[in-house]
């Protein structure tokens, strides 16, 4: 694991997970339909940190699209892909404003396929094989988090039809873990598994602006109903959240996340992901704002571990 368990750490974590499992009993929220990662960046080298239901796979909605980002850029840093504006556009609309055009648009540059009309035999196998890379690239950076996750599926408004019906049928949905993308997270601020370059582009496309008028004056922001609406205005934020309420198919419908790096002033970093499940939480716009409100406050308690 990238953190070490420490008794704050610990404690803040326990805290908080009992605090949003208390705040939502009545909207059906329960231990297993939740999972939370809490590291605290005191040490960069060293953090601490707590899990609950941290390696338990989670359908992740949008948040998957984070892995994308670094695939992304990993692929031009090794030169198989080049930098051309509409693949810049895309990038910055697919973490921004969470387009999933956008983000089918890297996919199908990243991996050099496209999704379309039924395939069969070997032609199905060939096509399976390009699109499932980022899995295989994910697992090459060694990070025992990554081992259960599946990103390679695109993001769909609804039902799947043609080849991703068939890829979804063969490898399932995507999934990812809290702990999984909280190592990401980790990484991209403080770790050496990517260029510095491509880091602060990671890290300028995660920044993520939370004052209320600009949330309210644009639907795709990503902060009401999400964690930024439960920080201080001073606080700053790099975030890729998720949601799906029903997409048709009951393995991807019903979802609300969100993971983040987070400053607050007189707190060291943070990295907060929470992972629910269930159509109260789809629904609810205060539980994600709420937890981290109450993680803010909790770490403030605790102290620094």
């Amino acid at each position: 694991m990238f953190y070490r368990s420490g008794n704050g750490a610990e404690e803040a974590g326990q805290r908080l997970v009992d605090a949003i499992l208390k705040e939502n009993a009545a909207a059906g929220l329960t231990p297993d339909s939740l999972a939370v990662t809490l590291v605290i960046h005191s040490a960069p080298d060293n953090p601490a940190g707590f899990a609950h239901n941290g390696d338990r796979p989670f359908y992740p909605c949008s948040v998957v699209k984070m892995f994308w980002m670094a695939a992304c850029l990993n692929r031009i840093d090794e030169g198989a892909v080049t930098r051309h504006p509409e693949l810049e556009r895309a990038m910055h609309d697919m973490i921004k404003w969470s387009s999933n055009m956008a983000t089918n648009y890297v996919i199908d540059v990243v991996t050099g396929t496209t999704g379309d009309t039924l395939l069969d035999g070997v032609e199905l196998e060939a096509w399976r094989e390009r699109r499932s890379w980022a899995n295989r690239w994910l697992r090459t950076l060694g990070w025992p988090e990554v081992e259960p996750i599946n990103v390679c599926q695109k993001n769909m408004d609804d039902d799947r039809y043609g080849r991703e019906r068939q890829l979804v049928d063969a490898l399932g949905h995507n999934s990812l873990t809290a702990n999984a993308t909280a190592r990401l997270i980790h990484e991209i601020f403080d770790g050496t598994a990517f260029p510095e370059a491509s880091r602060r582009t990671m890290q300028d496309l995660l920044y993520r602006r939370h004052d209320r008028d600009w949330a309210e004056g644009d639907p795709r922001s990503q902060v009401t109903g999400f964690f930024g609406a439960g920080l201080p205005s001073a606080a700053r934020l790099w975030s890729k959240a998720g949601w799906t309420g029903w997409t048709g198919d009951a393995r991807a419908s019903y979802r609300r996340h969100d993971a983040a790096r987070i400053i607050v002033e007189d707190l060291p970093p943070f990295t907060l992901v929470v992972f629910t499940e269930g159509k109260g939480m789809s629904d609810s716009t205060t539980v994600l704002a709420n937890a981290a409100s109450a993680a803010v406050e909790i770490l403030r308690q605790v102290g620094h571990p």
